[in-house]
């Protein structure tokens, strides 16, 4: 039987002129190369020219980053970056969302599909979606950001645009997910192909994306008398008291390890169904599966999380989920209807 682990790793990996340099980044540099290397297989496999990964390559990390970086900022706490904006882009201080990746890898492909079909934008239904993005985006943003307190108790009320309350901020992230939407919508079978593959490679860059949390001690979840539960000695909010949001030094559970061990199931099952299934012939099946397995085992994993945000207290007490949880839900919603399509679609 294992005892209680004492987690004192240092998360520091080294010190470059008087920058440190973490094994969390380097947790992010082999989860790329290995998401590389493995979709790299995979395309040579089935006889793609070099080139198309090449590009590939590019437009996933760039928008992998960015998506990441954007979704913590405008997610958990927009109010603070966007008054702040210059602050967006002090990365190296952390702060990064696995929600705004996934967003961000799926408009790069978006993009990169476009460049590939050569598909033209039509403009009026481009239009379209951002409206429909800026409006619900105006109320929804109100009734989130300013007084959720009021709406998340009572859903329908968020309907009620007459009653007042929009929010600026809402409205720019409705506005960009509206955008994101179409874009999705327009390129949809070149995209959805590429991510049926490069799903496959994410899935372990997400395992060592999550040891990286477990190296900085951060992303836990609460106590448990579990044999395996870890002490996190280095970080601040554990040895806070339960009372005041802290584990009061009680060991906790390694949901970075779990998280990582889930991922790492996905990753095996999916190159199973590339190669040694006819799953890849399906459009979207292994990617609706890949998204069902991921982000519903994070939005049960967040039941015994701690949440990054004091907002997200209150979200719990009033519609029984917190953000990360609240963000999943449409990326499973997403996979069930990809799942449903390839079924039904004719080979």
């Amino acid at each position: 039987m294992l005892t209680f682990v004492t987690w004192d790793i240092n998360p520091e990996l080294f010190n470059l002129f008087g920058r440190e340099v973490r094994w969390y980044g380097l947790c992010w540099a082999v989860g790329i190369l290995c998401t590389s290397y493995f979709v790299q297989k995979m395309y040579k496999y089935e006889k793609e020219p070099d080139k198309l990964f090449d590009r590939l390559f590019l437009y996933v990390v760039v928008g992998l980053i960015v998506g990441a970086r954007l979704g913590h900022c405008l997610f958990y706490d927009p109010v603070h970056y966007l008054s702040n904006p210059l602050e967006l882009f002090k990365i190296w201080e952390g702060g990064l969302a696995s929600h705004g990746g996934a967003i961000g890898m799926t408009l790069a492909v978006c993009f990169y599909s476009q460049t590939i079909d050569k598909k033209k934008i039509n403009w009026k239904q481009f239009s379209i979606f951002g409206l429909i993005g800026l409006i619900l985006g105006l109320r929804l943003g109100y009734c989130f950001f300013d007084a959720p307190e009021v709406y998340l108790q009572s859903p329908f009320k968020m309907l009620m645009f007459w009653d007042g309350g929009l929010s600026t901020i809402g409205a720019f992230l409705g506005l960009l997910l509206g955008l994101c939407v179409y874009m999705v919508y327009l390129t949809r079978e070149m995209t959805i192909r590429v991510l049926d593959r490069l799903v496959i490679g994410v899935a372990i860059g997400a395992a060592f994306i999550r040891l990286g949390n477990l190296m900085n001690s951060e992303i836990y979840g609460g106590p448990t008398t579990m044999p395996w539960g870890f002490n996190f000695v280095l970080d601040r909010n554990w040895h806070l008291p339960l009372e005041m949001g802290g584990a009061g030094e009680l060991p906790c559970h390694p949901t970075q390890i779990y998280e990582a061990l889930i991922y790492l199931i996905i990753f095996g099952a999916g190159m199973y169904m590339f190669y040694k299934t006819k799953a890849k012939e399906k459009r979207g099946l292994i990617l609706g599966i890949s998204l069902i397995g991921i982000f519903f085992s994070r939005f049960l994993i967040e039941y015994i999380k701690y949440v990054q945000e004091p907002f997200e207290i209150q979200m719990r007490e009033t519609i029984g989920m917190n953000m990360g949880q609240l963000l999943s839900l449409p990326f499973v919603i997403w996979g069930i209807c990809l799942i449903y399509n390839s079924l039904k679609e004719k080979k």
